[in-house]
């Protein structure tokens, strides 16, 4: 799909069986990244009868489990090809992987310092700690460190002389993390958080009690469902995931792609996929940044973050070279198709977030990507207690937390996008200052370049929060989502439950998420409501006549992410 030669390119070649067919993948493939390359996008089989590929990229939707070598459950965006590898579609029926039946040694760490999360923030966090001496413990759920910002290339497509400033910012954060001698646990998962000083984890191999003196939550965050008619169809995915798909693996989303959504991300998102030689078929953009009465806006944008607007304005001319539609205050409405993606349609989005069926347009296309804003993955955070508030523009939960991401549980810091989406360089720079605050809390001794790091990375905090402010006053946009999805709409993906299915339930006396929970079923399913919490907490909310609260939606419960019975059992016995 891409047009020029790339790296990727040159890495070995292998093959897997998939549904009884020969796939050709490239050594370093994910099965994502491999089915993607062929074409193929349904990936599992859904309770309704239709089928679901690759959506979030990321191990959080579960819609691209796929069966390999017999073990069910195996995500195809955190699983690698191997040559030979018997694949087949993740039947509706089962969800867990069953490689676990044979019990896994158990391991004990109690380090000076836990981090969670290996994106910007944990990894800055971790660098500072452990350069002062601290033993640092570093998880992530990923094979690779960097997180969903600084996400790295496989390495059979790794090209040093072409990567970007983006991938050598990352890459360099890495490096020193892994000479500061920080002990890093890849491909482990978080499953219970029961006391600040008492988390279990688990890999496909081992699992750990930790009881960490300090504990850093740098978990990130994910992207918001945009529940639309059609958008569980194979083909549709999140920016992120498309994203992924490119610049981990050097592959596009598809062949013929449109990107709608609402803010910087996307734009990027489109310009990179021009560069790589994909025919991008329109970008529609929810805002418009473009309007006069942001004019001094931008230019304060400019003054806080030069080189990021003109990364900006650069994308702009490339699409603008490419002759991509850039469709302005416009977003995708409906996507139909049969087994996957055929057809969408963009609407012209008022001020007051309802369309307008006079600017009604069509594109034919194989893939889209989807992206309108993030969820913070707050799951550890609120099972340990951490004070929440309940942000009423963002409509998300976000951890009360001071600028070194202190928050309300003594030695708990909550850093990143997992409490309140901020951005990449707001993270890295609340990283610092945690590394910070914890070593003024023990015994090691602050040396001069650390307090001259820590003076740099709280004027980037000032500056660049300011900049997140003024660039959402830019890319301001609403839209109704209650006026697009329509009766037989899709929300509960996991459980295929309907909005008339679930509101349905809705009586006078339910007055609560968990409530219609028990009655409807939503947000039971395997990614645990991630992406039907904010229709449930907003119709509950509206029934009950109040403002959604810390309180408002459905309560956090271990295992956080799906873990084999066995692994919970085992602990269980143990402790």
């Amino acid at each position: 799909m891409v047009a020029k030669p790339t790296k990727r390119d040159s890495a070995r070649n292998i093959s897997f069986n998939f549904a009884g067919e020969k796939v050709l993948a490239k050594d370093g493939d994910s099965f994502a990244s491999a089915l993607t390359s062929a074409g193929i996008y349904d990936l599992k089989e859904s309770l309704d009868g239709s089928r679901r590929g690759l959506y979030c990229g990321m191990g959080v939707c579960n819609e691209c489990a796929i069966v390999v070598n017999g073990d069910s459950g195996k995500l195809a965006c955190m699983t690698s090809v191997c040559d030979g590898d018997e694949v087949s579609r993740q039947p509706a029926a089962a969800h867990v992987a069953t490689s676990s039946a044979v019990a896994l040694p158990e391991l004990e760490i109690a380090p000076d310092l836990l981090v969670i999360g290996a994106g910007p923030a944990g990894l800055a966090a971790a660098a500072v700690s452990a350069e002062a001496g601290l033993r640092v413990l570093l998880i992530d759920e990923r094979g690779k460190l960097g997180g969903q910002y600084f996400k790295q290339p496989a390495d059979a497509f790794l090209d040093e002389g072409h990567l970007d400033a983006q991938f050598r910012e990352g890459r360099a954060l890495i490096a020193r993390v892994k000479a500061a001698g920080v002990e890093i646990l890849s491909g482990a998962t978080i499953w219970g958080a029961f006391a600040p000083d008492h988390l279990v984890a688990a890999s496909a191999t081992s699992r750990w009690v930790l009881r960490p003196k300090n504990l850093v939550i740098a978990t990130g965050a994910y992207e918001k469902g945009f529940q639309i008619p059609g958008w569980t169809l194979p083909g549709v995915m999140t920016t992120g995931a498309a994203q992924t798909l490119l610049r981990s693996y050097q592959v596009p989303l598809g062949s013929r792609v449109f990107i709608s959504g609402n803010g910087p991300l996307n734009i990027q998102m489109a310009a990179e996929l021009v560069r790589a030689g994909v025919k991008v078929e329109g970008l529609a953009e929810l805002s418009n940044p473009f309007r006069i009465k942001n004019a001094l806006t931008s230019l304060a944008l400019a003054w806080y973050s030069p080189k990021l607007v003109f990364n900006g304005i650069g994308y702009f001319f490339t699409l603008a070279k490419a002759k991509v539609p850039i469709l302005l205050s416009q977003a995708v409405t409906r996507v139909s198709g049969e087994e996957s993606i055929k057809q969408i349609e963009v609407k012209k989005i008022g001020s007051d977030g309802c369309t307008s069926s006079n600017s009604v347009k069509i594109f034919s296309i194989d893939a889209l990507a989807l992206g309108f804003g993030f969820m913070p993955s707050n799951e550890i955070a609120r099972s340990l207690g951490c004070k929440h508030e309940f942000d009423q523009k963002s409509q998300t939960l976000q951890v009360v937390r001071d600028g070194y991401g202190r928050t309300s549980i003594k030695n708990v810091y909550v850093i990143g996008d997992s409490g309140g989406v901020a951005g990449a360089q707001v993270a890295k720079a609340v990283g610092v200052l945690a590394g910070y605050s914890i070593l003024l809390g023990s015994s090691k001794t602050i040396s001069s370049q650390l307090l001259q790091e820590k003076k740099k990375a709280s004027r980037s905090y000032r500056r660049n929060v300011k900049f997140q402010s003024k660039l959402w006053k830019v890319f301001s946009g609403t839209i109704s989502l209650d006026e697009l999805n329509e009766p037989s709409t899709i929300i509960c993906r996991c459980l295929s439950l309907s909005k008339s299915e679930i509101s349905g339930q809705i009586s006078e006396e339910l007055r609560t998420a968990g409530a219609l929970k028990r009655v409807s079923r939503a947000g039971m399913g395997i990614c645990q409501g991630r992406y039907c919490t904010s229709f449930v907490v907003s119709k509950t909310a509206e029934n009950a006549g109040e403002i959604p609260s810390e309180y408002s939606g459905f309560a956090p419960q271990a295992p956080f992410k799906p873990t084999a019975i066995g692994i919970i059992a085992e602990s269980v016995i143990q402790k």
